[in-house]
């Protein structure tokens, strides 16, 4: 009987052994340092997002204006307003945790993600 109280014991301490070891495996090799930077780099890019939304939003009201007198957008306020809607969502995508490349200014401008189109329809 003895030795197969012994036996139960093995028995169970080793599955809760392997236990522990397979929830340390799971674990991925992230600090709370690592965390936390990042949590500041976010912080960061959400005060940024919101001055790009800002930017955005004149420009907006710039092209209108520029529209309503001329009859004809103004294709480098076009421009500019692609490659800052790409840069937001660059940043939206490193917020997210869905990309772990920093935006700029720690890299550089991304490369618009699609071009203008050719004519402005108002359908």
């Amino acid at each position: 009987m003895e030795t197969e109280s012994a036996n139960n014991e093995n028995t169970e301490t080793t599955p809760q052994g392997s236990q522990e070891q397979i929830e340390n495996e799971q674990k991925p090799g992230v600090s709370n340092k690592q965390i936390g930077i990042r949590l500041l780099y976010t912080i960061l890019f959400l005060v940024i997002l919101g001055i790009v939304l800002v930017i955005v939003k004149v420009a907006v009201i710039f092209q209108f204006i520029y529209f309503f007198g001329t009859r004809k957008s103004n294709e480098s306020v076009r421009q500019f307003s692609n490659k800052i809607s790409t840069y937001g969502y660059r940043i939206l995508r490193y917020i997210t945790l869905n990309e772990n490349q920093r935006p700029f200014p720690f890299t550089d401008l991304p490369p618009e993600l699609e071009p203008s189109e050719e004519q402005i329809s108002f359908d």
